[in-house]
């Protein structure tokens, strides 16, 4: 029987994300990305034939806003997960928000069990006050006995030399951390293994496993190299790892197969092959993608 996928990390960019991010070629290679075609694989429709055509059960579209733009790109991304079979979304906050706690009740609402971060392109420091504030929040919901929110958090390491944004909104492995320790009822996912494009031995002494910390796949297998990937593996433990590709810049069929045979390496079971990509995400958004 084929393994169950679930990706974890998915995006429905536009054309001009593409195509900024495809005209910073030092950046297109440092991260080695598939941005040859990227532009044919915007929206739904081309995602849903590649999950089909790899046998991918569901997926997790990840969308983030300015805080002005929170509601209406909530509201985007539940119309167009209802549109392909299997996808769910995440929801979005912005610190900068004073409704965020009517905006988790919204979500919650709505099914959404996940709100993602990117603190460099939202323009926040992930260790500011209002920050802070904002996790405080998220942590309170998850005691109050309704369903609960994780978090995804980017991690790009050189988002700052890239993007021109603020170096301080940059968010580094230290900081996820830090977070993780601060809302212990929080389960957070850390993308990119955590740091991409990080110095591993930066990842290594500052990224701690912990109880609430998962790292996703996307991109990483092609940042770091082999032995740096297996080894996160072994540390963190197949509990606490979740496929994902970063689609549109990674396909399913490769990046499953990259992530195979990397998780092999690992000495994973078959059983813990299948946490890492389909049950682990799967238990997180709490219910069943077995029908597809």
């Amino acid at each position: 029987m084929a393994m169950k996928v679930f990706d974890s990390h998915l995006h429905l960019f536009n054309r001009k994300i593409i195509g900024n991010v495809s005209r910073c070629q030092e950046m297109v290679d440092l991260l080695q990305l598939q941005s040859q075609g990227a532009m044919e694989r915007l929206g739904p429709e081309p995602l849903a034939l590649s999950m089909r055509q790899a046998g991918v059960a569901g997926g997790l579209a990840l969308p983030t806003a300015a805080a002005a733009d929170v509601d209406r790109i909530n509201a985007l991304f539940l119309e167009k997960a209802a549109g392909v079979q299997g996808l769910h979304t995440a929801g979005t906050l912005h610190p900068d928000r004073e409704d965020s706690g009517e905006q988790i009740r919204h979500l919650c609402r709505h099914g959404v069990r996940a709100v993602k971060l990117c603190s460099f392109s939202q323009g926040f420091a992930l260790d500011g006050q209002k920050a802070l504030a904002l996790f405080d929040q998220i942590e309170a919901h998850n005691l109050s006995g309704e369903p609960t929110l994780f978090v995804v958090l980017d991690t790009f390491y050189n988002a700052h030399r890239y993007f021109r944004t603020d170096p301080t909104h940059t968010t580094v492995p230290a900081q996820v951390t830090a977070l993780t320790r601060r809302c212990p009822h929080t389960v957070f996912i850390a993308a990119h293994m955590g740091g991409l494009s990080a110095p591993f031995d930066q990842l290594w002494s500052d990224l701690i496993p912990g109880a609430n910390l998962i790292l996703d796949t996307s991109n990483a297998a092609h940042t770091l190299t082999r032995d740096q990937f297996v080894a996160m593996l072994r540390r963190f433990g197949p509990q606490h790892i979740v496929f994902g590709t970063d689609w549109p810049w990674f396909t399913h069929r490769t990046e499953i197969a990259l992530v195979t045979e990397l998780t092999e390496a690992a000495g994973f079971s078959a059983q813990q092959k299948a946490a890492v990509f389909h049950d682990n995400m799967v238990a997180l958004l709490g219910r069943s993608e077995s029908n597809g």
